[in-house]
């Protein structure tokens, strides 16, 4: 008897001891950081000492896998007891994880359906999957206090959130869903947990910012940043017209174009005109890959399955297709055969904007028109990636771009199919790539340009040359401006009194004269405008470019009641708060006529 109660204690101790015991390593692969990367992860830690969430954001193919899984390493050294908990919300990310955290040198188990971790030092989970209701532990489904009596508890509970002090969530655009701050709550009950969140689209079409979820940014890098750097290949745009194609009048939904309405706009009304919207995108972007690989983004499943059929119909054409219903096993078959070069189209509906690598994609073929910039970088990032081991070498910003012009993949080429798209704002690469110094005037001229040409533009050179020709025609009109006033007046007529002018003072101040931009400051243009808005010319100066106009651009878009007297003593106010008799006699008057309107629109609502 006392013999087995030894041996019970004995095997007690040893359960313990496996326990408490640091969870094993495996081989580490030699994995050597980028500039960025290194200044990212120093940053994180940085941000942990005050704050217990912070964020990373970097462009698709600069590596938040990377980044993050030498983090997780970083914390397991330091704290050997301390589990990580991954989280994402498709397979293909689980898995790329799980691969992540081997490199790095730890042992990783997955928590998703039938799969069950055990006590590896990294978990690897989906949120579906902590979300998903399970048999209680404690009662085995009979009903307890801790199940509410109903038998089951979610999924995470199983898992001891003192156990963990890191929490990584990948793709942390989607943490703000009911879904991530339930896990959040979850384990944020030990007080020592930290979380990181990465992504590389901050921005949620929804508007819901990820300050709901996070403390702060450690580190971020744009999109253009990292072409001008050399870590991605240059994007190049080209516009497809397409007859017939409109989806003016598709909703929204979500903050964007509604996807159910798109895809009928790309499918038509009839046979034949939906066999002629199928080949007017499938011809050319055959004939603008000149065989490389595309990846094809539709506006829906049918419209993939057809879009698919329409590739095929090409002599030597193999295209395939991946949307959601497709099985698992088929879809990396599918996946391996494109990666291999054996299949050169990849059809898919919303499978590809997250988790999928595969840097030979030459060309992206967007058929999914949207507004929100998130997605379109999700998109366009898929084919930005240089091809392995060009960029990892060259020390310089320069040599990399070298290396990337003399490689097989020297840029990448989004193809976006337009039509009339009515009110709807659709967002192209010109809106992610123009910096801030960019003049929306500028911006909106390369646009036009390029959609009227139909030829794959350099965005950098389109811009230039745009602001270059608004320059040109600015200058001609200010020289004719001075060769007309000085056949005014005879130079020996002349009386003036030379004055020192204060540049924010004067009673007469005037932006042409006075008023000299810097180099994020408003335009002599735009400080004028301003300046009609009621604004001082102190004020309208504090403003950047940028600032400066979507103020011009809000108060342009007003309507009725909300729209701005720009003269006058009632200079700056709305309509609506304007003394009626003022208002009959500018209706009165013959001039003032950008007013009238706004005022007979206000007084047809009341």
């Amino acid at each position: 008897m006392n013999t087995e109660q030894r041996d019970l204690f004995g095997e007690l101790q040893e359960e313990i001891k496996k326990r408490q015991a640091p969870a094993p390593k495996v081989e580490s692969k030699p994995i050597v950081l980028r500039p960025y990367q290194i200044d990212s992860v120093e940053a994180v830690f940085r941000e942990f000492e005050t704050v217990g969430t912070t964020l990373v954001c970097l462009p698709t193919g600069c590596g938040k896998s990377v980044v993050f899984s030498n983090i997780m390493r970083r914390f397991n050294d330091e704290n050997p007891l301390g589990r990580v908990l991954v989280l994402a919300h498709r397979t293909e990310l689980i898995s790329q994880a799980k691969d992540h955290a081997r490199n790095a040198g730890l042992t990783a188990g997955i928590e998703m359906g039938h799969e069950r971790a055990g006590r590896e030092a990294v978990v690897v989970s989906t949120i579906q999957t902590q979300n998903a209701p399970s048999r209680c532990l404690d009662c085995h489904g009979d009903g307890c206090d801790f199940c509410d009596g109903i038998g089951k508890r979610r999924r995470m509970t199983k898992f001891n959130p003192n156990n963990f002090s890191l929490l990584v969530i990948d793709e942390a655009h989607h943490a703000t869903a009911v879904s991530y701050r339930n896990v959040l709550a979850y384990y944020r009950q030990n007080p020592n947990l930290k979380v990181l969140l990465v992504t590389a689209t901050p921005e949620r079409s929804d508007g819901t910012g990820l300050h709901n979820v996070c403390d702060s940014v450690a580190f971020e890098m744009q999109l253009k940043a990292a072409i001008d750097d050399g870590w991605l290949v240059p994007i190049r745009q080209k516009f497809v017209t397409v007859d017939s194609l409109d989806f003016s009048k598709v909703p929204r939904q979500a903050g964007d174009i509604q996807a159910k309405g798109l895809e009928r706009s790309f499918l038509g009304d009839c046979d034949e005109e939906e066999e002629r919207l199928l080949h007017a995108v499938a011809k050319p972007t055959l004939e603008q890959a000149e065989g490389k690989p595309v990846l094809v983004f539709s506006s829906g499943q049918e419209h993939a399955e057809k879009l698919t059929a329409a590739f095929n119909a090409y002599d030597g054409v193999q295209a395939e297709m991946v949307i959601d219903k497709t099985d698992k096993v088929e879809r990396r078959e599918i996946i391996k055969r494109y990666k291999a070069g054996t299949t050169q189209v990849l059809v898919n509906c919303m499978v590809f904007t997250e988790g999928f690598d595969a840097p030979a994609t030459a060309v992206i073929a967007n058929t999914r028109p949207t507004g929100s910039e998130s997605l379109l970088l999700q998109m366009i990032g898929r084919a930005t990636r240089p091809l392995p081991g060009v960029v990892d070498g060259p020390e310089t910003a320069q040599d990399r771009r070298n290396a990337i012009a003399q490689s097989d993949k020297t840029h990448c080429t989004i193809l976006d199919f337009v039509g009339n798209s009515g009110r709807h704002k659709v967002t192209t690469v010109f809106d992610l790539l123009a910096g801030e110094d960019v003049e929306p005037i500028d911006l909106e001229e390369a646009l036009r340009v390029a959609e009227s040409e139909q030829v794959e533009v350099d965005i950098e050179e389109a811009l230039e040359r745009a602001k270059a020709a608004r320059e040109a025609k600015e200058k001609k009109l200010e020289e004719e401006r001075l060769k007309r006033a000085s056949t005014r007046h005879r130079a020996d007529a002349a009386v003036y009194t030379a004055t020192d002018v204060d540049l924010f003072k004067g009673v007469d101040f005037d932006p042409k004269q006075h008023y000299t931009p810097g180099p994020n400051s408003p335009s002599q243009g735009q400080v004028k405008y301003l300046m009609t808005l009621g604004l001082t010319p102190e004020a309208a100066n504090a403003v950047t470019k940028r600032q400066a106009s979507g103020i011009i651009k809000d108060r342009k878009n007003r309507k009725g009641g909300e729209a701005i007297i720009t003269f006058g003593k009632h200079k700056g106010n709305a309509i609506k708060n304007v003394p009626s008799g003022y208002l009959n006699w500018i209706m009165q008057t013959s001039g003032f006529a950008d007013i009238k309107p706004h005022i007979e629109q206000y007084r047809s609502t009341k």
